[in-house]
């Protein structure tokens, strides 16, 4: 597989020896469209109240400065300065037919050469364009009638990352594979692993030109020079994703065997509620209070039912313990770096099999789940 390191020629992705690439599921005319939608570049200090309702994301992001949010609006940049970052983006990233990314010199896992980005490309047409957009902006036909909405990659965030803005090959393949629990997001299991390596590539090239524009339009907004600031986004954006993780906590603990299971649980469960954890504070009755978050689009999310036991990311101990240690900054969740990893790891047991009454010890399940001591 060629990897990042591979890539070559005069700032554009190219593939060596492959002659043309053809358009498949694209027009080879179609270009990527200009960003219309508002950039957030604050999202506001007080929580929302409700989720928008269906259809109505982009008017809840237009209210935003109303309660302290900053956005910047792209029809305010001049036309020159609009063209200047058009003619950047497409030198940078070709076309849906024929796309392309900025060469960089660190391997960062996905093979970004041209066919592959154009395998992608057509994959993406076919599965993912239809919620997520063409250009990754989330507001595909049938993304504003979803809830939650489709992702908006052009922010480079994702909340499936640990420990950094960035996935690695195997996160965004496991959430191809196994899709998002309480999303529209579909399974892709049966999906060679050709496809799935094409289809992330694609992901990693719509983000970084997403990040590119968005500063351009910043720079705009600002008076800088537009297209220089893509150029230099579009470089510091892809090193990004050849930069590592944070470590996730040992799990190690978590091997309790059933006569230490039932302490860590109430171990856990203490921890929840304390101040040291502050899981509480957001996630009041275990989340089956109702309440929101902005994240980072200026979307607002709601707090996780963790009695619901879906865990969008993955339930595994070592991603949950991933989550707890490094929160999920895209969504408002916190990090906890003060706590041990025994304290993770009892976190984890409990809040694992919180969503599962029958696997809880006598005492904890009779005080979370009053209605079930009566039967």
């Amino acid at each position: 597989m060629r990897s990042c390191r591979v890539i070559v020629a005069l700032g554009v992705a190219v593939s060596a020896g492959c002659g043309v690439v053809e358009s498949g599921g694209y027009e080879a005319s179609l270009r990527y469209p200009a960003r219309r939608d508002p950039v957030v570049v604050r999202i506001p200090s007080v929580e929302p109240t409700v989720y928008p309702p269906t259809g109505g994301r982009d008017d809840s992001i237009l209210r935003l400065p109303t309660v302290g949010g900053e956005l910047v609006f792209p029809g305010d940049a001049l036309s020159s300065d609009v063209a200047a970052l058009a003619d950047m983006l497409g030198e940078l990233f070709g076309t849906p037919a024929a796309p392309s990314v900025p060469a960089v010199t660190a391997d960062c896992g996905f093979d970004l050469s041209a066919v592959t980005l154009a395998a992608g490309s057509r994959l993406y047409g076919q599965k993912c364009a239809n919620c997520h957009g063409y250009s990754g902006d989330g507001r595909g036909p049938v993304g504003p009638l979803t809830t939650p909405y489709p992702r908006d990659f052009r922010a480079g965030v994702f909340k499936v990352a640990v420990g950094g803005h960035k996935p690695t090959p195997d996160q965004l393949a496991g959430l191809l594979r196994r899709g998002v629990p309480g999303s529209a997001m579909p399974i892709y299991d049966l999906l060679p692993d050709s496809d799935v390596r094409a289809l992330s590539a694609y992901v990693v090239h719509l983000s970084v030109r997403g990040e590119a524009e968005v500063a351009g339009l910043r720079a705009a907004a600002e008076g800088d020079d537009p297209a220089a600031a893509a150029r230099t986004k579009a470089t510091t954006a892809l090193a990004a994703w050849a930069e590592p993780q944070s470590a996730t906590p040992s799990v190690a603990t978590l091997a309790l065997g059933e006569l230490g299971y039932a302490d860590a649980v109430r171990r856990g469960r203490d921890l929840f509620r304390s101040p040291a954890a502050g899981c509480a504070s957001c996630h009041q009755d275990y989340g089956r209070t109702e309440a929101f978050r902005y994240d980072v689009w200026g979307s607002p999310v709601r707090v996780s039912d963790l009695t619901r036991g879906e865990f969008r990311w993955g339930r595994d101990d070592a991603t949950l313990a991933a989550r707890i240690r490094h929160g999920i900054p895209a969504a408002g969740m916190p990090a906890s770096p003060h706590l041990t990893d025994a304290q993770v790891g009892d976190l984890v047991t409990f809040v694992r099999d919180l969503g599962s009454p029958a696997r809880l010890p006598p005492d904890v399940r009779a005080e979370i789940y009053p209605q079930t001591a009566t039967r």
